[in-house]
């Protein structure tokens, strides 16, 4: 039992540390970079609308559904986009959130600059294992 507390501490300090050394000028999302995962496009659906807020702004409300069949923690990045498709406003949800395998979760982002539309993409995305019965 203490080892396995231990591996999944270990895990938990990797990933925390792989997701900070991801974290460089190279993947500062833009209007063409909206992932460090190319699977997310792959193996999670996205569902969402824009809602007014009372201060002009918008919140992006939806779901993220994961088409595999392993529980996943993911990050999303919503952007507001003018009519060129030039980024005015964006924000990386911080919380990372599990979406069971094959099933939905809901997620709401904001605020974001009022814009001639949005967009939703996975940021990033982690499979969670099952641990190895001994």
């Amino acid at each position: 039992m203490r080892i396995t507390r231990f591996t999944r501490l270990g895990f938990v300090i990797l990933l925390a540390a792989t997701s900070a050394a991801c974290a460089t000028a190279e993947t500062t999302p833009s209007a063409t970079v909206t992932t460090i995962d190319p699977a997310g496009a792959r193996w999670f659906r996205l569902e969402w609308a824009a809602q007014p807020l009372p201060t002009d702004a918008r919140r992006l409300d939806g779901y993220v559904e994961n088409t595999y069949g392993t529980t996943a923690q993911v990050q999303l990045l919503a952007q507001a986009l003018d009519a060129g498709g030039h980024v005015v406003d964006q924000k990386i949800e911080n919380q990372i959130f599990p979406v069971p395998g094959l099933g939905r979760s809901y997620f709401n982002i904001g605020p974001l600059a009022a814009a001639d539309h949005y967009n939703v993409t996975v940021w990033s995305a982690h499979f969670l294992q099952a641990p190895k019965i001994q």
